[in-house]
């Protein structure tokens, strides 16, 4: 809500719950930018309320998206956006977990590495307090998700690596 306040501060919205910052000049604008990740449910929603804050604003504020760049990627390929937390398969959302996607993309910029259990616990869950039986788990539902189940390959008595030639691409900005 101060995001309203803060992109016009001296707008008389009539919402007695947002207040005007009278610090900033009126003809100053401050451009705020937010980051949403997750499912499309949950980023419709988040866009619906900064649509109805912004017309509370009146007619000087809007919401703009930041769409990502449009990268060439290849038939098949997956591209992973960091800076979104998305996931890309010709064009289409992957529906991943947070954890599925940290996952993959920790394996992803460690290519040709294999990861014990324990390891990716550490590296990608932060703690090691869970059973290795966790990763297993997550690693089964990637590859169902990601309809390729040589994609991140077993690597029997020590872990987990990608596949060398695994088709997926990490956007840079």
């Amino acid at each position: 809500m101060s995001a309203l306040a803060i992109a016009h501060p001296r707008a008389n919205h009539g919402r007695p719950d947002l207040r005007p910052v009278p610090s900033l000049p009126a003809e100053d604008p401050v451009t705020v930018t937010i980051s949403i990740a997750g499912g499309a449910g949950g980023r419709d929603r988040v866009l619906a309320a900064l649509r109805e804050l912004v017309d509370a604003a009146g007619p000087g504020a809007a919401v703009e998206l930041d769409l990502p760049e449009r990268i060439d990627a290849k038939e098949g390929e997956i591209v992973l956006d960091p800076r979104a937390r998305t996931a890309l398969r010709d064009g289409r959302r992957l529906d991943l977990s947070r954890l599925e996607y940290d996952l993959l993309l920790f394996l992803t910029q460690h290519p040709r590495q294999v990861f014990s259990r324990t390891q990716l616990l550490t590296h990608v869950w932060g703690h090691r307090h869970t059973t290795n039986r966790t990763v297993d788990v997550h690693v089964s539902r990637l590859r169902t998700k990601l309809d390729d189940p040589e994609l991140i390959t077993t690597v029997y008595g020590l872990g987990y690596r990608l596949a060398d030639d695994a088709p997926i691409a990490v956007l840079e900005r």
